[in-house]
């Protein structure tokens, strides 16, 4: 409901209690476990994270005015300490996806993708989605989650193409972008290099506690979670948006006539894209044991690459820069920047302190249930994985120590949860698809919200199975 001036109530009240939050921390004595700069960090975070999801401003206008009150409220002693998330390698990772993604919709390799897809799948758009959904979660147990997603980003705007009917466009437009990146970080779980969280948490338990995880432990951990999540992801989806199915003689001519437009051979520069992302995925994987092929550095050499002039040029400056979303880049800037300032100023250690109680008896599953819990409900604020484990590793083995249960497998929950930031899409993954338009803030929790209730559960129930197991 909106009022005459055209701002709706729930705006109002967003930026009506954003104010509140950064007035009423004054009225908070700083202590020593709380010293100025966290009060006023903790007020700035709640304040933009408020304004961010009533969407009182335009989402990239509320990132700009963050770093100006990380500044103005003491949270950091200088504007470019407010801005070091943009120098974040990852950050620049999302950059060369999204034109690894325009690559593939500039030749036809995406429609091809789609055809194969489309004839064996197509009139089911149910059983099309879940077909996506496992090609996109097997694709990122080896690259990156977001690059896995970019894959299928081009390849879903062309199905959605098909549709005629606008309402039944955007209602499989709904499930098909909300479920992609879901399936991407599901699938992410199943390797250490299915994601950098995954290495992360592994380092941060190596660094902390003196104690690892070999591959083949973790994968013992992580692909029974994705092969029960997949299809809990793909059920919920469904089963709330439902996709729209799509006659039999429409598709088929949607078939035909793209058919009649690819040339009948893939042509020179399909050849030279498939070649490039192909050789990139290699290098990603070999990664994990050759430091120096960092994934963005070869994210972005292989970007290059399409830029190359003469024949086999595949992108113009023009192509990259319609295809980047400005919006998703800056998000994450100033969230990534916003978790360094966290830490820095002081209110990790206090979360810390106020989390982790200093007794708690309890078996080994409830414990681990109390982390994945609580890593999801601190995901909403904090929606920065990498800064969320940094932040917390430290106490949360101590706090394992305490009450005498193993730190790897609660440090191996504490990520696998952290690696699966999709209740709100706030994380880099599903920014990319709600970049398209195709869903608002708070449709993607009327489906996400079941899924990570459910891997809290089956992360609790097997992680101390397999505990048995490697310990």
């Amino acid at each position: 409901m909106s009022l005459k001036s055209g701002i709706s109530k729930k705006q109002i009240i967003g930026f009506v209690a954003a104010v509140i939050i950064l007035v009423g921390m004054f009225l908070i004595p700083p202590t020593e476990a709380l010293p100025l700069a966290a009060r006023n960090t903790l007020g700035v975070l709640l304040a933009v994270i408020i304004l961010l999801v009533t969407e009182t401003f335009p989402l990239g206008a509320t990132c700009l005015v963050a770093i100006a009150l990380m500044y103005f409220f003491g949270c950091t002693d200088s504007v470019p300490g407010a801005l070091t998330g943009f120098t974040n390698a990852t950050l620049f990772f999302v950059l060369a996806s999204f034109g690894i993604s325009e690559a593939l919709t500039v030749v036809p390799v995406s429609k091809r993708i789609l055809l194969v897809l489309m004839k064996k799948f197509g009139q089911n758009t149910k059983s099309l989605l879940f077909a996506i959904m496992l090609v996109t979660a097997v694709l990122s147990s080896v690259i990156s989650n977001v690059a896995a997603a970019a894959v299928f980003i081009p390849i879903i705007n062309q199905f959605l193409s098909v549709y005629e009917n606008e309402e039944e466009r955007k209602r499989t437009a709904k499930a098909y972008m909300i479920a992609l990146p879901v399936a991407s970080m599901i699938g992410g779980m199943m390797t250490p290099a299915g994601s950098s969280i995954n290495m992360l948490a592994i380092s941060m338990l190596e660094k902390h506690a003196g104690q690892s995880v070999s591959f083949v432990n973790w994968m013992l951990m992580g692909i029974p979670l994705t092969i029960i999540l997949l299809p809990t992801a793909w059920f919920f989806c469904v089963k709330i948006f439902k996709p729209a199915p799509l006659e039999q003689q429409k598709i088929l001519d949607y078939v035909d006539e793209t058919m009649k437009t690819l040339p009948p051979k893939m042509t020179t520069k399909e050849i030279y894209v498939l070649v490039v992302l192909v050789i990139m995925l290699i290098l990603w994987i070999l990664s994990s044991w050759i430091p120096v092929l960092q994934i963005t550095a070869v994210a972005l050499i292989g970007l290059l690459l399409f830029f190359l002039p003469g024949k086999a040029q595949v992108l113009s400056w023009k192509d990259f820069t319609r295809s980047v979303s400005l919006e998703a880049f800056i998000l994450m800037g100033v969230m990534i920047s916003m978790g360094n300032v966290i830490s820095s100023s002081g209110l990790a250690a206090w979360i810390a302190d106020v989390i982790f109680p200093a007794t708690f008896t309890s078996s080994t599953p409830i414990v681990i249930g109390f982390v994945a819990l609580l890593t999801f409900v601190l995901l909403v604020p904090i929606p920065v994985a990498p800064a969320l484990i940094a932040m917390l590793a430290g106490p949360l083995v101590t706090f394992c120590q305490n009450i005498g249960v193993s730190p790897v497998l609660v440090m191996c929950a504490f990520g696998l949860c952290a690696a699966n930031c999709y209740l709100l899409p706030l994380d880099t993954v599903p920014l990319m698809t709600k970049a398209t338009g195709a869903y608002e803030m708070f449709d993607m929790p009327k489906a996400t919200v079941w899924v990570q209730l459910v891997m809290i559960v089956i992360c609790s129930l097997w992680l101390t199975v397999v505990g048995g197991i490697i310990l």
